[in-house]
């Protein structure tokens, strides 16, 4: 095992921290808005199947901009001697469509350094780290400020037309709010030692938010998010296992030396799956749906702040990142502590 004396400068974790709106949001709230009359929502199907316990939820008011800009500050003020290079906004979510978010951000912040938004679904936020390392390690940047903002209350339909749209809005009734950011810099501590990432775009269907974009700008009933889970499920039995197990093969490590496992939830299920099939004991694993539900590509840093926070990795721990997103797309990420 490398030692810090012994690692070279590389792209590194300097700081991350997270933002939540204070209105908590539980399955009786959400169940009681679906205005649509079904067995599968009297017999309590319905609510098996978000099986999340709370989510938060932003008021309407409050901008995707603002829970970055909230999240981001803390970072900025317990690090003042650091001014970041570049500004990355990373989510799902955006302020509008023209100009990039990070724009509306910046000014937010108070920062003069170049921006760019990094959009990749739900794996928006590893994708950033992605390119941040990048930049870091080629020294284009001392030091990138990957932001993110998720909006996600605002897809959600409670107007399912029938049973089968009903089946496609059940996934968008976990969807919840938050703010993340991340500090990344050229260190010796919390390095990123490998990124592997693919896509299979053949099944982008699966899981859209269609309203918006060219394919549907102006019809109104296609800004909420459906998602068809069951084939989604499928598409991820197959793909992740052989991807995940490649990854780590080409890295040199074995499932063995994961300390801390972390991954995006759209589900409870989502991490049982993947840890149970990597070998993990559970507690190694990082648990966010219960609290938040599926809050899209805040998942990670949200993770990544709660392990400092209760786990407290030790020197020399392997953090492994298994990012998931429509599209479709996977990617694994490995940090050393």
């Amino acid at each position: 095992m490398d030692t810090q004396s012994e690692r070279v400068m590389r792209a590194s974790i300097v700081d991350v921290d997270t933002y939540f709106p204070q209105r908590v949001v539980d399955d009786k709230t959400i169940l009681e808005r679906i205005n649509y009359n079904s067995p599968s929502i009297r017999n309590g199907t319905l609510e098996r199947l978000i099986a999340t316990k709370d989510r938060r939820h932003a008021e309407e008011g409050v901008q995707v901009s603002d829970l970055a800009a909230c999240a981001a500050n803390k970072i900025l003020q317990r690090n003042p001697k650091i001014k970041p290079d570049l500004l990355i906004f990373a989510a799902a979510s955006s302020d509008l469509i023209e100009p990039a978010t990070a724009n509306i951000i910046q000014t937010k912040l108070g920062l003069q350094c170049p921006v760019m938004d990094i959009k990749n679904a739900c794996n928006s936020f590893v994708t950033s780290m992605q390119v941040a390392s990048s930049f870091i390690d080629s020294g284009v940047y001392q030091h990138v400020l990957i932001v993110n903002g998720e909006k996600l209350s605002e897809v959600i339909n409670y107007h399912p037309t029938d049973d089968e749209h009903l089946i496609q809005c059940i996934s968008s009734f976990s969807l919840g709010d938050a703010g993340a950011a991340i500090l990344m810099g050229a260190h010796k501590r919390a390095q990123l030692i490998y990124q592997k990432f693919c896509s299979w775009g053949d099944s982008w269907g699966l899981s859209t938010v269609k309203g918006g974009g060219s394919l549907a700008f102006r019809d109104l009933s296609q800004y909420y998010f459906e998602s068809n889970s069951a084939e989604l499920n499928k598409v991820m039995a197959v793909r992740l296992p052989e991807f995940v197990s490649g990854a780590f093969k080409e890295a040199g490590f074995s499932y063995k030396d994961v300390d801390h496992l972390l991954t995006h939830q759209t589900s409870n299920t989502t991490i049982n799956k993947i840890g149970k099939y990597m070998g993990i004991s559970s507690k190694k694993w990082v648990r966010t749906y219960d609290k938040y539900g599926n809050i899209g590509a805040a998942t990670i840093p949200v993770s990544l702040t709660q392990i400092i926070a209760e786990k407290k990795p030790k020197e020399g721990d392997l953090i492994c990142i298994i990012g998931l997103a429509a599209g479709i797309s996977i990617a694994v990420q490995l940090i050393r502590w």
